[in-house]
Protein backbone atom coordinates (compact mmCIF):
# COMPACT_ATOMS: atom_id res chain seq x y z
CA UNK A 1 0.00 0.00 0.00
CA UNK A 2 1.51 3.12 -1.13
CA UNK A 3 1.12 6.28 1.33
CA UNK A 4 -0.78 9.75 -0.63
CA UNK A 5 2.77 11.16 -0.23
CA UNK A 6 4.14 8.85 -2.72
CA UNK A 7 1.12 8.67 -5.66
CA UNK A 8 3.10 10.99 -8.27
CA UNK A 9 5.72 8.18 -8.33
CA UNK A 10 3.01 5.28 -8.13
CA UNK A 11 2.12 3.81 -11.82
CA UNK A 12 1.69 0.41 -13.54
CA UNK A 13 3.89 -0.52 -16.39
CA UNK A 14 3.27 -2.58 -19.17
CA UNK A 15 6.27 -3.58 -20.89
CA UNK A 16 6.77 -4.87 -24.54
CA UNK A 17 9.04 -8.00 -25.31
CA UNK A 18 12.80 -6.92 -25.98
CA UNK A 19 13.37 -6.52 -29.20
CA UNK A 20 11.52 -3.00 -29.51
CA UNK A 21 11.07 0.50 -28.92
CA UNK A 22 9.07 3.46 -29.22
CA UNK A 23 8.67 5.49 -32.51
CA UNK A 24 6.44 8.57 -31.44
CA UNK A 25 4.39 10.41 -34.10
CA UNK A 26 6.23 13.34 -33.89
CA UNK A 27 10.36 14.24 -32.37
CA UNK A 28 9.02 16.78 -29.93
CA UNK A 29 7.28 14.11 -28.06
CA UNK A 30 10.64 13.05 -27.07
CA UNK A 31 10.90 14.64 -23.67
CA UNK A 32 14.14 12.97 -21.88
CA UNK A 33 17.02 11.24 -24.21
CA UNK A 34 19.77 10.57 -21.44
CA UNK A 35 21.37 7.20 -19.85
CA UNK A 36 20.42 4.98 -17.04
CA UNK A 37 22.08 2.13 -14.88
CA UNK A 38 19.21 -0.37 -15.37
CA UNK A 39 15.77 -0.74 -16.49
CA UNK A 40 14.37 -0.37 -13.33
CA UNK A 41 15.92 3.17 -13.16
CA UNK A 42 14.76 4.60 -16.59
CA UNK A 43 10.91 3.18 -15.64
CA UNK A 44 11.19 5.29 -12.26
CA UNK A 45 12.48 8.33 -14.16
CA UNK A 46 9.16 8.19 -16.85
CA UNK A 47 6.85 7.68 -12.91
CA UNK A 48 8.41 10.83 -11.82
CA UNK A 49 8.09 12.73 -15.04
CA UNK A 50 4.23 13.61 -15.37
CA UNK A 51 4.27 13.93 -18.86
CA UNK A 52 5.87 10.92 -19.63
CA UNK A 53 3.31 8.23 -20.91
CA UNK A 54 5.94 5.97 -22.53
CA UNK A 55 9.64 5.09 -21.99
CA UNK A 56 12.23 2.84 -24.09
CA UNK A 57 15.42 1.42 -22.47
CA UNK A 58 18.24 -0.04 -24.07
CA UNK A 59 20.22 -2.46 -21.58
CA UNK A 60 23.11 -2.03 -23.86
CA UNK A 61 23.95 1.22 -24.43
CA UNK A 62 21.97 2.10 -21.26
CA UNK A 63 19.99 4.85 -23.48
CA UNK A 64 16.59 5.77 -21.86
CA UNK A 65 13.87 7.82 -23.62
CA UNK A 66 11.43 9.38 -21.81
CA UNK A 67 7.78 10.15 -24.11
CA UNK A 68 4.97 12.13 -24.31
CA UNK A 69 3.37 9.53 -26.21
CA UNK A 70 1.50 6.74 -26.14
CA UNK A 71 -0.12 4.11 -28.83
CA UNK A 72 -2.83 6.78 -29.86
CA UNK A 73 0.36 8.91 -31.16
CA UNK A 74 3.39 6.56 -31.83
CA UNK A 75 4.12 2.72 -32.29
CA UNK A 76 6.03 -0.11 -30.70
CA UNK A 77 8.60 -1.16 -33.60
CA UNK A 78 10.50 -4.13 -34.02
CA UNK A 79 14.01 -2.90 -34.37
CA UNK A 80 17.52 -5.45 -34.91
CA UNK A 81 18.57 -4.90 -31.09
CA UNK A 82 17.61 -7.37 -28.91
CA UNK A 83 18.36 -5.13 -25.62
CA UNK A 84 15.58 -2.69 -26.39
CA UNK A 85 12.41 -2.65 -24.87
CA UNK A 86 9.28 -0.34 -24.43
CA UNK A 87 7.82 0.58 -21.10
CA UNK A 88 4.05 1.96 -21.27
CA UNK A 89 2.38 3.97 -18.05
CA UNK A 90 -1.09 1.83 -17.84
CA UNK A 91 -4.15 4.40 -17.17
CA UNK A 92 -7.35 3.54 -15.59
CA UNK A 93 -9.93 5.22 -14.67
CA UNK A 94 -9.73 4.40 -10.81
CA UNK A 95 -6.28 6.83 -11.05
CA UNK A 96 -8.86 9.72 -12.01
CA UNK A 97 -12.46 9.49 -10.73
CA UNK A 98 -11.88 9.63 -7.03
CA UNK A 99 -9.94 13.34 -7.46
CA UNK A 100 -11.00 15.13 -10.28
CA UNK A 101 -12.94 18.77 -10.07
CA UNK A 102 -12.11 18.08 -5.95
CA UNK A 103 -10.36 20.85 -4.09
CA UNK A 104 -6.61 20.97 -5.41
CA UNK A 105 -5.05 19.09 -1.53
CA UNK A 106 -7.34 15.71 -3.41
CA UNK A 107 -4.37 15.92 -6.12
CA UNK A 108 -0.81 16.88 -3.99
CA UNK A 109 1.44 14.97 -5.56
CA UNK A 110 -0.42 12.75 -7.65
CA UNK A 111 1.58 12.34 -11.29
CA UNK A 112 -2.24 12.37 -13.01
CA UNK A 113 -3.75 15.19 -12.05
CA UNK A 114 -2.18 18.86 -11.30
CA UNK A 115 -4.15 21.51 -9.19
CA UNK A 116 -5.24 24.64 -11.39
CA UNK A 117 -4.56 27.95 -10.25
CA UNK A 118 -7.65 29.54 -11.64
CA UNK A 119 -10.38 27.18 -10.14
CA UNK A 120 -7.64 25.60 -6.91
CA UNK A 121 -9.52 21.84 -7.95
CA UNK A 122 -7.55 18.94 -9.83
CA UNK A 123 -7.33 18.89 -13.61
CA UNK A 124 -6.21 17.23 -16.22
CA UNK A 125 -2.52 18.16 -16.90
CA UNK A 126 -1.39 19.95 -20.16
CA UNK A 127 -1.42 18.44 -23.38
CA UNK A 128 -4.27 16.48 -22.07
CA UNK A 129 -7.91 16.72 -21.18
CA UNK A 130 -10.91 14.69 -19.50
CA UNK A 131 -13.05 12.75 -21.62
CA UNK A 132 -15.54 11.83 -18.65
CA UNK A 133 -13.66 9.05 -16.75
CA UNK A 134 -10.08 10.11 -17.19
CA UNK A 135 -7.05 12.47 -18.64
CA UNK A 136 -5.89 10.76 -21.98
CA UNK A 137 -3.50 12.47 -24.64
CA UNK A 138 -5.10 15.54 -26.65
CA UNK A 139 -5.06 14.23 -30.15
CA UNK A 140 -3.07 15.51 -33.21
CA UNK A 141 -3.92 16.63 -36.88
CA UNK A 142 -6.59 14.90 -38.47
CA UNK A 143 -7.02 12.99 -35.51
CA UNK A 144 -10.88 11.53 -35.05
CA UNK A 145 -12.07 13.93 -32.06
CA UNK A 146 -15.28 13.61 -30.09
CA UNK A 147 -15.34 16.70 -28.10
CA UNK A 148 -14.07 20.52 -27.79
CA UNK A 149 -11.05 20.22 -25.93
CA UNK A 150 -9.55 17.24 -27.21
CA UNK A 151 -7.08 18.68 -29.49
CA UNK A 152 -3.55 19.89 -28.84
CA UNK A 153 -4.68 23.83 -28.52
CA UNK A 154 -1.21 24.50 -28.09
CA UNK A 155 -0.49 23.35 -31.91
CA UNK A 156 -3.61 25.48 -33.03
CA UNK A 157 -5.65 22.41 -33.64
CA UNK A 158 -9.53 22.75 -32.73
CA UNK A 159 -12.17 19.76 -33.11
CA UNK A 160 -14.11 20.47 -35.83
CA UNK A 161 -17.41 20.98 -35.81
CA UNK A 162 -19.46 19.67 -39.22
CA UNK A 163 -22.64 21.01 -40.44
CA UNK A 164 -24.83 18.49 -38.14
CA UNK A 165 -23.24 19.53 -35.22
CA UNK A 166 -21.61 16.84 -34.56
CA UNK A 167 -17.66 17.17 -33.91
CA UNK A 168 -15.48 15.63 -36.66
CA UNK A 169 -11.36 15.85 -36.26
CA UNK A 170 -8.77 17.87 -35.04
CA UNK A 171 -7.73 20.69 -37.37
CA UNK A 172 -6.71 24.04 -37.88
Amino acid sequence: MSSPAHAIYSSTLSLSLQGHEFQPQYGFQLIFNNTAQSLLLCAAACTQNPPCRTFDYDSSSHRCRLFEADLTNGAIIAVASQTSIVGSVILSASLYASMYNQSCSACQENRYQTCSSTTSTCQCPGNSYWNGSMCPLQLFANATCSQIDACRSDLNLSCIINSYGEFTQCLT
